[in-house]
Formats: structure tokens, sequence, C-alpha cells
């Protein structure tokens, strides 16, 4: 049992792990619609990581960047939850100098219409709002330097013994000071999860197709560059810790020419 639990880290730490209890404050997390109980707390540190892509701002293309984000989420009443998502980040962008320092502030609710019942196989629904501030600086490339808005909903079918998700987002985006207007991001995914006790009780493989399409940026109102499609697939593994934590682990493999190469992180919930 302890060489299946330590082969089973090993695999998460080699893979990108992500997730997020109110998806928006982690956009390029896996989707996994799990409540947080009434007054409880789901705090989570990960570490998200991409290769010639876009960067988490939007601002540069063919650069990589390191992410650092620290996430809460508080159960506030029975149906809705409030979080907040804040972090480190290095960019390393082409044909510019790499910077280092915050990003930007995420806060975001949850609220869940219906929760998904196993024993019925009936679906869970959510709706999200969420706000972007511009705590990170644009001119550096780890922020959009302007105010944000976020939406969002999941859909949530548990089947026995799989899970399966399917969320869409948009994120629309205010001019900053440079008067520029980042372009809108429209973000969707779909994937699943099934257990796997032959390796460990609480081992679960996971994956998901995830999708970002950003508008044209604007210039005193004026659309100029480009829009750009990203489109992964991104297999993984999931994992229960002792002590109540959880690590989750996933691979973001690029499939359009606008997306990383290929990215992975590490999240720890606990």
């Amino acid at each position: 049992m302890k060489t299946k639990t330590v082969l089973s880290v090993i695999l998460l730490f080699t893979c990108q792990v992500l997730e997020a209890r109110i998806s928006s404050l982690s956009p390029r997390a896996y989707s996994e619609r799990l409540a947080t109980k009434l007054h409880g707390l789901d705090p989570s540190v990960s570490v998200q990581n991409g290769w010639n892509g876009i960067t988490p701002s939007g601002g540069d293309r063919d650069s990589g960047f390191i992410l650092v984000p620290y996430q809460v989420t508080y159960g506030a009443l029975e149906k809705l939850e409030v979080g907040a998502s804040w972090g480190l980040q290095h960019v390393s962008r082409k044909n510019k100098s790499d910077q280092f320092g915050i990003n930007d502030l995420v806060i975001a609710g949850k609220y869940r219409f219906f929760d998904a019942d196993r024993a019925d196989r009936s679906p869970g629904l959510d709706a999200e709002l969420g706000f972007s501030f511009p705590t990170a600086s644009f001119d550096k490339g780890l922020g959009t330097g302007a105010f944000g808005v976020l939406f969002g909903w999941g859909l949530a079918l548990p089947l026995d013994p799989a899970r399966l998700q399917v969320g869409m987002g948009y994120r629309l985006n205010g001019e900053n000071s440079d008067d520029v207007r980042p372009g809108n991001v429209f973000s969707y995914s779909v994937g699943g999860s099934l257990p796997l006790p032959q390796i460990d009780k609480d081992f679960h493989v996971i994956g998901e197709f995830k999708g970002f399409n950003h508008s044209k940026d604007k210039l005193r109102g004026a659309s100029i560059g480009s829009d750009a499609d990203e489109l992964y697939l991104a297999p993984g593994a999931a994992l229960s810790l002792p002590h109540g934590m959880r690590a989750l682990g996933q691979v973001l493999i690029g499939l359009t020419t606008d997306s990383s190469d290929a990215g992975f992180s590490f999240e720890l919930q606990f």
C-alpha cells in the first residue's frame, strides 16, 4: 500500500494539478463542480505553468509563465459560496525582459441551484459571478491593468462510478490606464473523473477538454492584434491524502497553434 501511495504522489507531481471549488477563480484548473460545506473553508495552493503560449493576463503570445495562486472558498449560505484567488507570477515574454510579481486579485461567488445526487443520478447546476481587480502591472505582463467581470455556469452529472461535468465562462475586461482594453475571453470545459480502487481506494483518473477563445485587444476603441483560440487535452489524476488533504494533477497538451505547447501544475487542497 505504501509503495502504491508513493507512486501515486510521484505521478501527481509530474502532472498538472488543478482544481477550484469556484471555477472562475482559476479558469485553467480542473473544473470539478464540488460544493463547499456551509460555514466551511476550502483553501488550496497550486503551481501552474505553461510554455510558448498565452500568459494568464492574455497580454503576451509565445510566452512562458509560472503562476502560484492561493485560493480559498467559504460556504456563506446553504447554496452560496464565496471565494478569492491571489498569488505570485513569473512571465518570460518573447523579446521582452522576464518579470516577477503579484497577479490580479479575483473575488467570486457561486450559487448552486441544484446539487448533484448520485443515488438517483440527478444533475447539479450552478452559476458564478466574479470580479477581477487590477493589482498587477499591465506593463510587466502580470495583469490586465483593468477591472474585469466574470460569469460562468456549470453542470455536474454523477454516474456509477464516473462523474461528468460541463462548464462555460466569460471574462469581460475593462479599459486600463494605457487606453488598452484586453480581449474578452470565452472559456469552456468538458471532463470527468473515474475511481481506480485497484491503485488506491481514493485514487481517481481525471481528464477534460478545456478551451479559451480570446477576442482582439482594443487601443482607444480600435481593434489591434489578432484573436486567439486555445484548446487543451488535459489528462491527470487525483488522490486523497492524510489529514483531510487532497492533490490533483493534470497535463495540459496544446491542440492549437495559439495554445501553450504544454503545461503542468500541482495543487494541494487542505
